[in-house]
C-alpha cells in the first residue's frame, strides 16, 4: 500500500465576493448602525487565515489509486467537478473515477458558484487557478508516494456541535481517522471524516477563512507533526449553531481546538489493508414538474394559511415570508427541475468511501454508514452540489427541506440505490 499528501495555499485575489451567507435570510434580523437592512453579499479584502487545497493519494497493493482533493471553498458544482476530473485524467492518464473532488464547505470563502446568486458570477480565473493547483498537488503526490501501513480509529466528539434541531437530537458524533505511516513509523497523512457545518464565523465576518476546520487541522498537526486532512460528511443538519457562544475568531479557536483535543489521542486503532479498489458509480436523476408536485402545492397552501394566523411582525411570520415561502415559490416558478447526479463508491475491502453530491442529513448518511459492518467514510459536497438531501420523516418540517431540490422521498430513493450497490 502507498500513500502521499500535498497542501497548497489557494487564497483568491482581493477584493472578492464571499459565498455562504449570501441570502437575505441570514441578515433578516440584523440592521446596520443607521437602522438599514444589511447587504447579505459580503466582500472580503483579505484573509483571516490561509485557504488551502488538501490532496490525499491512496494506492492499494494491486496498484489502484484514488486521489481526493479538498479545497477550502463552499461547494463544487458538477460542471466544475467534471471539468476538474477530465483535466486531471487527461494530464495523468488515469480514469476520471479515480478523482474525488470535494470541499470543506467553509462559508468564509470566495464566490465559486453560478447557481446561487442570479446575475452575480464568480471569477473564472479562480476556477482555473484551482485546477492548476490540483494538477500540481496530484503530480507531487504521485511522485512522492510511499509504502505505508494503515490504522483505522474512531473518536467520539461532544459539546462543540450538534443537530440543528437541538442538543437532545441524534447527530453523527463520531470522527473516523485513517492514519498512514511510512516504514519508519512516521505519519504520512491523517485523514479524518466527520459531519459538521464548519461555520463558527458568522455572516458579519468579512475575512476569508477556513473557519474551525483550519484551527482543528493546525492544532492536531502541532501535536505530532502529521498532516491532517478533513473530509466532511453529514453536515446537512449538523452545525455549531446551538453550541457556539459567539461568531468571532476567539470562538472559532475554542471550538477548533476543543474538537481537536477529542481526537488527538488514540482510542482503539485497528490495522487494516487496502488490497484492491472497486469503484462503483451510482447515477440518479431528479426530474419533476414543480407545479404538478402535490407536496409543493400543499406546502405552499399550508405556509400561507399559517402566515395568516400569525402576527405579521413575529419572528415566525418573518421566517415564513422571507425564507420558507421564498424557497417553495422559487421551485414552483420553475417549469421543470432536472438534475443528473452520481454517487461514487470506493471499496477498499477493509474500508469504504462514499461520495455524495450535496448536503446530506444525519438519518440518510446513517443508512450509508451502517448498512453493514464495513467502516464507511461519507464524503459529501463531492463532484456536485444539489442542495439538501432530507429524509422523508423530516421533509417539510425542517428548513433544509424547503431549500431541497429533491422531491419528497427522492433523497431516500437515491440513498437506497447507493446502499443496494454495496453488494
Amino acid at each position: 500500500m502507498k500513500a502521499s499528501t500535498a497542501r497548497m495555499i489557494i487564497n483568491p485575489t482581493y477584493p472578492v465576493k464571499m459565498e455562504g451567507y449570501h441570502e437575505k435570510r441570514f441578515t433578516l434580523f440584523q440592521k446596520d448602525a443607521n437602522g438599514n437592512d444589511i447587504d447579505p453579499m459580503r466582500t472580503a479584502y483579505g484573509a483571516r487565515d490561509d485557504l488551502v487545497l488538501d490532496t490525499v493519494y491512496l494506492e492499494t497493493s494491486e496498484g489502484n489509486g484514488l486521489v481526493v482533493h479538498i479545497p477550502d471553498i463552499v461547494m463544487i458544482e458538477q460542471w466544475l467537478g467534471d471539468k476538474i476530473k477530465k483535466a486531471l485524467a487527461d494530464k495523468f492518464d488515469m480514469d476520471e473515477s479515480q478523482f474525488l473532488i470535494s470541499c470543506s464547505h467553509t462559508h468564509a470563502s470566495p464566490l465559486v458558484s453560478y447557481g446561487m446568486h442570479g446575475d452575480l458570477h464568480p471569477d473564472e480565473a479562480y476556477h482555473d487557478y484551482l485546477i492548476e493547483k490540483m494538477i500540481e498537488n496530484t503530480a507531487y503526490c504521485l511522485e512522492t508516494k510511499k509504502d505505508v501501513s494503515l490504522t483505522l480509529d474512531n473518536h467520539k466528539t461532544e459539546g462543540y456541535y450538534c443537530s440543528r434541531k437541538g442538543e437532545g437530537y441524534e447527530y453523527f458524533d463520531r470522527i473516523w481517522e485513517l492514519l498512514c505511516k511510512d516504514e519508519d513509523g512516521f505519519g504520512v497523512v491523517k485523514m479524518l471524516n466527520l459531519g459538521c457545518h464548519p461555520t463558527v464565523l458568522d455572516n458579519k465576518n468579512m475575512l476569508v477563512s477556513n473557519d474551525f476546520f483550519g484551527v482543528m487541522r493546525r492544532y492536531l498537526q502541532s501535536v505530532d507533526g502529521v498532516p491532517v486532512v478533513i473530509s466532511n460528511g453529514e453536515a446537512g443538519d449538523i452545525s455549531t449553531r446551538m453550541t457556539k457562544k459567539a461568531g468571532d475568531w476567539a470562538e472559532t479557536i475554542r471550538i477548533g481546538e476543543g474538537v481537536g483535543g477529542q481526537v488527538e489521542n488514540p482510542t482503539a486503532p485497528v490495522a487494516i489493508e487496502f488490497t484492491d479498489m472497486k469503484v462503483t458509480e451510482v447515477p440518479y436523476t431528479v426530474d419533476y414538474v414543480p407545479a404538478e408536485d402535490d407536496y409543493l402545492t400543499s406546502k405552499k397552501a399550508e405556509l400561507e394559511a399559517k402566515l395568516e394566523s400569525l402576527d405579521p411582525e413575529s419572528h415566525e411570520a418573518l421566517l415564513i415570508k422571507a425564507c420558507f415561502l421564498v424557497d417553495v415559490n422559487e421551485k414552483l416558478e420553475e417549469e421543470r427541475i432536472h438534475y443528473d447526479m452520481s454517487s461514487f463508491i470506493y471499496d477498499f475491502g477493509s474500508l469504504r468511501i462514499v461520495s455524495f453530491p450535496g448536503e446530506i442529513d444525519t438519518q440518510l448518511a446513517k443508512q450509508l454508514r451502517t448498512a453493514d459492518d464495513k467502516p464507511t467514510f461519507v464524503i459529501a459536497y463531492s463532484n456536485g452540489f444539489y442542495f439538501y438531501a432530507v429524509n422523508k420523516e423530516e421533509y417539510g418540517i425542517n428548513h433544509e427541506s424547503f431549500n431541497s431540490r429533491f422531491p419528497y422521498g427522492g433523497a431516500d430513493e437515491f440513498v437506497d440505490k447507493i446502499v443496494a450497490a454495496y453488494i
